[in-house]
């Protein structure tokens, strides 16, 4: 489905998504991984050949070369004929095979990079999949279906399936409350996680920024990595989700994030905040902070820390009285 064509997106924040969204819910999303590799093992040769072949040149030689096969046509040694379109085309592989090896070491490295997440927490955006998830250990057909789709990499309720989500566990205790995963991995971020980031963390996905360990709930964000400034930018988070300071919190904040279609503009994003509840903003604060970004203003009792969910944008009131929030996007994957 083209970004033009999708449909507003939604996070439900400890809400429950409703039943008639949930199969439309669950497509527009997707895994966190990221995957810039072209080839595997299995469809290398062919992929390759056929984009080598796109090129006149090479096709042109093909060419050349069949017809001094053919005996009429024929003024030399065949094996010489055949030679150096072979060699031409085999050290373009092996280039290109390198290329693509680096390709995979960097993949698995962001991937594999840790951060912190609020675990024991019901994800409501991610029920479709898990649901899926479940019903695959049972199912070799539908296990087939999810990682076909996942292969064609087309918009189907399959692909949103990520990689070990069948034989990965997420169990949920109720009576115990959310804790704090400190090894969770970039690439098991969900839609809807609360992410906890430190200073000088970079952030694992899009997040929207709740609270902060300073008082008026500002920090700093870096994105060379995006544009190339190193300066800092200031952003800050609304007084009502101020309370949101520890996973206990994320657990009391109820809300429904709202937000545009994706775009090719990384600057803008339109969006809302609707909150439901909210926990209330402790009178002392002997806990960590919270932040999303980079280099935040530490407290003497702790090191600078920051609450969020997935995906970035940070968020602004639109009037004192009001309950919805003009957003603004903090951009991809930026130095925090």
């Amino acid at each position: 489905m083209a970004a033009a064509s999708m449909p507003p997106r939604k996070i439900y924040l400890n809400t429950e998504v409703p039943e008639d969204e949930l199969p439309a819910h669950a497509q527009n999303f997707c895994s966190n991984a990221i995957t810039t590799s072209q080839y595997t093992l299995v469809n290398f040769l062919p992929k390759n050949l056929s984009r080598q072949f796109r090129r006149v040149a090479n096709i042109y030689f093909l060419v050349l070369t069949i017809l001094q096969l053919i005996g009429y046509f024929s003024v030399g040694s065949r094996f010489l004929t055949v030679v150096p379109i072979i060699l031409v085309l085999a050290i373009t592989a092996l280039k290109d095979a390198f290329e693509d090896w680096r390709r995979h070491i960097l993949d698995r490295h962001f991937n594999e990079t840790p951060t912190r997440l609020v675990r024991n927490l019901r994800n409501t955006n991610i029920l479709w999949q898990d649901m899926q998830a479940e019903a695959a250990k049972h199912s070799a057909l539908l296990r087939l279906r999810i990682r076909i789709a996942r292969q064609l990499k087309r918009s189907t309720w399959y692909n949103q399936v990520p990689h070990g989500w069948e034989e990965s566990e997420n169990p949920v205790d109720p009576t115990t409350p959310p804790v704090l995963e400190e090894e969770a991995k970039w690439r098991n971020v969900r839609v809807g996680d609360f992410v906890i980031l430190r200073t000088g963390d970079p952030a694992p996905a899009d997040i929207l920024l709740l609270a902060t360990s300073a008082d008026d709930g500002g920090c700093y964000v870096e994105t060379s990595k995006l544009d190339g400034e190193t300066n800092l930018k200031p952003r800050a988070s609304i007084v009502e989700t101020a309370g949101v300071r520890d996973p206990e919190g994320c657990g009391r904040l109820n809300a429904v994030v709202k937000v545009d279609s994706p775009t090719s503009n990384m600057n803008k994003m339109n969006g809302s905040l609707r909150l439901l509840s909210a926990p209330a903003i402790p009178e002392a604060d002997d806990s960590p902070g919270l932040s999303t970004t980079a280099r935040l203003p530490q407290s003497p009792i702790s090191p600078a820390q920051a609450s969020a969910i997935s995906p970035r944008q940070h968020i602004s009131p639109t009037s004192p009285s009001s309950d919805s929030y003009e957003m603004k996007l903090l951009g991809a994957r930026q130095a925090v």
